[in-house]
């Protein structure tokens, strides 16, 4: 039970704060910190609502999953990407949490790959794959020998 409410609180982050981003106008810094620092205030006023492992536990992924929804607009407008990389995000934590014990910077690292999952998904749809790219490494390196 306490793996679905962590779940779902991903998904309540990352698709509220891309919400307040993209509806009010809100910075997703904004959007980020007033999210997170109204369900920090929720439990730090009622603290026996939920067991002691879920009080410590709901700031840390909510933060994080706020960190999902601060994409920008520019590159993804799609509310099920994001709640698709919401998904990815809580998997993630959810299962390797305790290999960043002691790292800085542990929720923002999870977001980025959660989010670099869905925006290089367009990736392997096509059938240019990564030809794209190759071309233009080997441009380059052909500039670079002919200097």
């Amino acid at each position: 039970m306490d793996i679905i409410l962590l779940i779902i609180i991903s998904f309540a982050g990352s698709l509220g704060t891309f919400y307040c981003s993209k509806s009010f106008g809100w910075n997703p810094v904004r959007s980020s910190a007033g999210l997170s620092f109204i369900v920090a205030l929720f439990l730090k006023i009622f603290p026996t609502l939920l067991s002691s492992y879920l009080t410590e536990t709901v700031p840390v992924v909510f933060i994080g999953s706020t960190f999902v929804g601060m994409v920008s607009v520019r590159q993804t407008s799609s509310y099920f990407g994001i709640a698709f990389a919401a998904g990815i995000y809580s998997v993630i934590f959810l299962y390797s949490s305790q290999y960043f014990e002691g790292y800085g910077g542990a929720l923002g690292t999870t977001a980025c790959v959660s989010l670099l999952v869905i925006l290089s998904s367009p990736y392997f749809k096509s059938d240019k794959k990564l030809r794209v790219g190759m071309r233009k490494v080997k441009y380059r390196f052909k500039r670079t020998e002919t200097r």
